[in-house]
């Protein structure tokens, strides 16, 4: 993408164009954060020049003609859903996402723009459900201790981003080591005996030990000056292990750890240790449920083998019974024997305790008294199959209602109890509360999907969502539409207010768009102020128009946020689209172009998508990196225009004004390269350098020792420069280097400034005044501010835009108002100023009308700082004999 620096880097998108070298030329700050560098280190240069490893999206090494760019440039085709991973030295491994289109020039290419995106979060969150999920699949499987954890090392490595998992068991012969005893991956590293519980040693003292020792998950980032991984430091580099973390867990009575190994450093944040910390809880779970139902088992068989010889034996008979009744009651696992009716015989404390019933409210009843309405038939399905003895055994998962109304979710392992005979005695259930278990899968889900602050669907959500609406578009046709919301100056809400009431006005507005969003659309924050709207089933693309009309309508109220009213508007950016667009990823791209020229143009409204959109935006972004440039280098200069007394025709004074020498395309006009540096911080450099270049100009003219009488300067102030903090600070200080009266420095503002707020703008002319420095209102009667606004702001000077000194159409009403203007200034005791005098007969007309000063081509254009030197003193008289002998 292109555009202004500045809304370039608000985005969180990292951009950059590159030439036909693949060496990149412009980027935004996103870039430079996801690369780790400085505008310098990557200027210039490429991306794979950094001291960075670029892996592919399965781990391997890329080289460099594997990279989009170079891919870019070999094909001259768009590369669209890369995915690659970034190793900078000594930072977490990163995984982007990077779109990339080439750029033409009269058919010839040129170079071309990519888009960067951090994904490595949303790769996080995928991985923890993913392995989450293995685990799940291993556990419901599980019929024996060692399995499962073997299978879950093996699961670790192979959907996980790790290059060695391991399980430790405390050794039971008290000498304190840690035996590995099921591993995964780079197995190699392991061996006996290099892990010890005792801090009383090195072996004990490092993650793996303090683990088993606290209790607490260990992680460290960097093996290579982790302290306390000294004594296996040099092992783990002849691995590539970069990074480990340590589980504690219980595996049935047995103190064990769950290590994981990354072959990069800071592999392991907070979300994902505590991922790996449910999955440990899985493994203590299984080994507990397996132990419970080994132990059913067994204690079944013992009771037919007893029963098998009760005429031999009643008191083994009795003996046998009561450790059945003993393992049955005490069991920790919830467990029910019920009838071939279904109805329960029997059940343990344990049961009771999980659905909050007592033992005679359950007796004799079928579970459909307790289970959720939504899931009744699950049990007597599975009871239908066991009776008709096409099953011995089955898993499932249902709900039940407890007594006090809550929701819990069981997993049930049923069996068949059988006689000698082989016929059906009762069933035996052996369950597992996975209640919160399920909640934290379905939150994993939701993080994952929604952002975290308002709620509404995040980035991968929608771009799920924006894949489905492309299939049904192709498969039934219709038109779709994706609108991007950009909130206009939220910075200043977050500066004014603080981030905690940015953050509440986000909610807010959230709220807003739910209640205009229809149900088959999608709204989603995109990040920072941004949000994305996506639009199906519209009939036409007049209807997009609708759409966006109804999202900046859900904004026409002002919000109010702790106590303060807050009035915010919103600029939009549209794309609509069919069934017959092939690449769903450049529609995104599209829209934000769409809402950069919105907010170059028409802040508060909407901008439609135009293909001609790219190059234009393309070009600008080119010509802001050269306007920095040329202020680097010198090309950008002053030149200054006198004003003049029109009683007596004197000079008295000069308005600085800004030139730009380009060396290939000549003078680039202001009305060209302002609007555009006003959109970036740039516009604040150049308004200090015509601050610094426009008082060392005016010290220029005349003695510094006698400064009465000498001309006046005035410098134009852009809206971020009039309201920066440092602004006083800054003027105070280059009248002092200079040596300046304040009195000769004049600072022009235009009405719009002044309407930004209007306190500020209230305390910064009282500060200037302060110190000597008076303003002057510009371009008056062309904004939209009050006549109350001059008795508030008390300007020196009030200069008349030219449109009232040259209007493009005369009429009566025209001239009634110039006068009016020029009455009112008089009688409030400003000096008015007449802009744009051209003809003898505009010098004439304004000094009839009673205007003081003027300035215009007929006195002079704007001229170097030597040329306007001999201007000083010179008459009205003067200048026009100076004026024809140049013409002949």
């Amino acid at each position: 993408m292109a555009g202004s620096q500045e809304f370039l880097d608000q985005l969180r998108t990292g951009i950059l164009l590159f030439d036909e070298q693949g060496n990149i030329f412009a980027c935004n700050d996103a870039t430079l954060t996801l690369f780790d560098a400085t505008p310098e280190q990557l200027m210039g240069g490429r991306p794979d020049n950094q001291k960075v490893m670029i892996m592919g999206d399965d781990g391997a090494p890329l080289s460099t003609d594997e990279l989009t760019i170079s891919r870019i440039l070999r094909t001259k085709e768009p590369c669209i859903g890369s995915i690659l991973g970034i190793s900078l030295p000594g930072k977490r491994l990163r995984w982007i996402l990077e779109n990339g289109y080439p750029l033409f020039d009269q058919g010839r290419l040129a170079g071309g723009i990519l888009y960067v995106d951090d994904v490595s979060t949303f790769r996080e969150e995928r991985n923890s459900l993913r392995l989450l999920n293995a685990v799940n699949k291993i556990v419901l499987s599980a019929t024996n201790e060692t399995d499962p954890l073997q299978n879950v090392c093996d699961a670790l490595v192979e959907h996980g981003p790790y290059a060695l998992a391991w399980i430790g068991l405390v050794a039971t012969d008290g000498s304190h080591d840690v035996v590995s005893a099921f591993a995964s991956g780079t197995t190699g590293y392991l061996s006996q005996g290099m892990i010890s519980t005792s801090g009383a040693n090195a072996r004990g003292r490092g993650p793996a030990g303090t683990a088993i020792r606290t209790g607490v998950s260990q992680v460290i980032g960097d093996l290579s000056v982790a302290e306390v991984f000294a004594p296996w430091r040099e092992r783990a580099a002849q691995f590539g292990l970069r990074s480990c973390t340590c589980i504690p867990f219980n595996s049935g009575g047995r103190r064990a750890v769950l290590n994981l190994y990354a072959k990069h450093v800071h592999a392991f944040s907070v979300e994902t240790v505590s991922g790996l910390e449910a999955i440990a809880r899985e493994l203590e779970f299984v080994i507990t449920h397996i132990r419970s139902v080994q132990q059913i088992t067994a204690t079944l068989e013992e009771v037919t083998r007893v029963a098998e010889a009760l005429r031999a034996s009643e008191n083994a008979l009795s003996d046998s019974e009561e450790r059945f009744r003993l393992a049955f009651e005490n069991n920790m696992a919830p467990m029910v024997f019920s009838d071939i009716n279904d109805r329960a015989l029997a059940m343990n404390d344990a049961f009771c305790d999980m659905l909050g019933f007592s033992r005679e409210e359950l007796m004799g009843k079928d579970s459909r008294h307790f289970t959720h309405p939504e899931d009744i038939g699950i049990t007597e399905r599975s009871h239908v199959q066991l009776l008709g003895e096409e099953i011995d055994q089955v898993r499932y998962i249902k709900r039940y209602l407890r007594r006090d109304g809550r929701v819990i979710v069981s997993e049930v392992s049923r069996s068949t109890a059988r006689d000698s005979k082989g016929r059906i005695l009762y069933f035996v259930a052996s369950e597992r509360d996975v209640t919160a278990e399920r909640a934290l899968n379905e939150e994993l889900s939701h993080k994952a999907l929604h952002d975290s602050l308002t709620g509404l669907a995040n980035r991968a959500l929608f771009e799920d969502r924006l894949a489905q609406a492309h299939e049904r578009a192709v498969r039934h046709g219709g038109v779709c539409a994706i609108l991007m919301l950009d909130l206009d100056d939220f910075r200043g809400v977050n500066e004014t207010h603080g981030h905690v009431v940015g953050d509440h006005l986000l909610v807010a507005m959230a709220r807003r768009f739910e209640q205009v969003t229809r149900s088959a659309d999608t709204i989603c924050r995109f990040g920072g102020d941004e949000f994305l709207y996506l639009a199906e089933g519209l009939a036409n693309e007049a209807d997009v128009d609708e759409v966006a009309a109804r999202l900046l309508g859900a904004l026409s109220e002002p919000f109010v946020i702790d106590g303060k009213i807050i009035k915010q508007s919103a600029s939009v950016g549209t794309v609509a689209w069919d069934g017959t667009v092939q690449q769903t990823d450049e529609l995104l791209q599209n829209v934000d172009v769409a809402l950069y020229e919105s907010k170059r143009h028409r802040r508060g409204q909407y901008v439609c998508f135009d293909p001609t959109m790219h190059q234009l935006a393309t070009s600008r972004f080119e010509l802001l990196q050269e306007l920095r440039h040329a202020l680097e280098v010198g090309d950008i200069s002053m030149h200054y225009q006198p004003i003049v007394d029109l009683s007596s025709t004197k000079v008295v004074g000069f308005e600085a004004l800004m030139r730009w020498e380009h060396p290939e395309r000549g003078p680039i006009p202001p009305l060209v390269f302002i609007p555009l540096a006003e959109q970036s911080d740039l516009i604040v450099d150049l308004g200090w350098f015509a601050l610094r270049e426009a008082v060392a100009a005016a010290s220029s003219w005349g003695s510094l020792e006698s400064q009465e009488g000498a001309p006046y300067v005035t410098v134009n102030l852009s809206a971020h420069q009039f309201h920066d903090p440092k602004l006083v600070g800054v003027i105070e200080q280059v009248l002092g280097i200079s040596g300046l009266a304040p009195q000769r420095l004049i600072i022009e503002i235009t009405e719009s400034v002044t309407q930004h707020d209007i306190d500020e703008t209230l305390e910064t002319i009282g500060r200037l005044k302060e110190i000597g420095v008076s303003f002057a209102l510009d371009d008056f009667g062309t904004g939209y501010s009050s006549l109350s606004y001059l008795a508030l702001l008390k300007p020196l000077v009030i200069k008349i835009d030219k449109s009232f000194i040259n209007p493009a159409i005369e009429n009566e009403q025209h001239e009634i108002l110039l006068g009016s203007i020029i009455q009112l200034g008089n009688r409030l005791g400003k000096v008015m100023l007449a802009e744009g005098i051209e003809t003898r007969e505009n010098l004439e007309h304004v000094r009839h009308l009673g205007c003081k000063f003027g300035q215009g081509y007929l006195f002079s254009r704007a001229v170097p700082c030597a040329d306007a030197a001999r201007l000083v003193g010179r008459s009205f008289a003067d200048l026009v004999e100076e004026t024809v002998a140049d013409d002949s």
